[in-house]
């Protein structure tokens, strides 16, 4: 039983010594640090920054296959929740409102509230993409991320690790607090990244791409969000029955939850518009009157479009 027990007290006995030299190394330093922070000329004026977003809700998941990460995108209707990805491995493509981003690991990017967004190929099948996603009352702060990829560094990195483990930790108000100031210091760092950012060639299934974007080119020439699949069909001289097919087998999804999803984008974009009253954003929506119009805003968000428009401006 002793001798069982001496390697354990010989391992506690070195942790505990390599505990004590990094304390002793480490107090020398916060002395010197102390010793050249002066004496302010103002008391009552200090270091301030001019916007700032505590992050709240946070949610962190990962993607390990192509196939899931399409199905997740084109089956989930635009929403007012911050995505932030990061790639840890194999390359892919993020199309973001109309801008194609091409993502390779060790880049990241920030999807705003209610961008439209879609992920129509991976390199391979096989993943590792890290989604953490959240909400904040105050999302000018993030207008500079907006349709702009970033590559992140090893600093990044150590933060990432610190986000995950506080995550993994058991719930509890104090290690949620510490995490959204995590999240907040994440964002911080990664601001000047993304001023850094430059555009990068796509990659991916050509064909893939290819369809997506004649299918978003037959909605932007059509004038109207009230399109069927039957419309894109005609437009691209296809079968309706061949088009739903190739749709399925490039983003494992259907056609038609793209376009209500499209649908909801557009009236959303038009809704930001407060130039524009609702019967007149109706009718360009191609929606017969206003009262089916708020039936569909109230179905897909909850809220009315006077109430959605004041959360969007707000």
């Amino acid at each position: 039983m002793h001798e069982a027990f001496f390697p354990l007290r010989d391992e506690f006995w070195s942790y505990l010594e390599d505990w004590l030299k990094g304390l002793r190394q480490l107090l020398p330093r916060l002395q010197s640090l102390v010793r050249a922070v002066g004496t302010p000329r103002n008391y009552f004026r200090g270091r301030t920054h001019v916007e700032s977003c505590i992050p709240n809700n946070i949610l962190l998941f990962r993607r390990t296959t192509g196939a899931d990460l399409r199905r997740a995108t084109f089956e989930l209707r635009p929403h007012h929740r911050f995505v932030l990805i990061f790639n840890l491995a194999t390359s892919g493509i993020v199309r973001v409102d109309r801008t194609e981003v091409a993502l390779r690991p060790g880049e990241g990017i920030l999807i705003l509230p209610y961008q439209f967004h879609a992920f129509p190929k991976t390199q391979q099948e096989e993943i590792l993409w890290l989604i953490v996603t959240f909400e904040c009352n105050r999302p000018a702060p993030f207008e500079p991320f907006r349709g702009k990829a970033f590559r992140f560094d090893a600093a990044i990195r150590r933060r990432l690790v610190a986000l995950l483990e506080l995550y993994g930790a058991r719930e509890e108000d104090s290690v949620n607090q510490i995490l959204a100031f995590e999240m907040a210091c994440l964002l911080a760092q990664l601001r000047p990244l993304v001023r850094k950012s430059i555009a990068s060639p796509p990659v991916g299934d050509r064909r893939s791409r290819q369809l997506l974007a004649e299918i978003e080119g037959c909605l932007h020439r059509s004038g109207t969000a009230n399109i069927s699949v039957q419309d894109v069909a005609r437009y691209l001289h296809i079968s309706e029955s061949r088009l739903r097919a190739r749709f399925r087998a490039a983003f494992g999804s259907s056609l038609g939850m793209y376009l209500r999803n499209y649908r909801l984008h557009v009236a959303i974009e038009h809704l930001r518009d407060t130039r524009h009253n609702f019967k007149e954003t109706a009718s360009h929506l191609g929606f017969p009157d206003s009262a089916t119009f708020t039936r569909f805003i109230r179905r897909q968000t909850g809220y009315t479009p006077s109430e959605f428009r004041r959360r969007l401006i707000h």
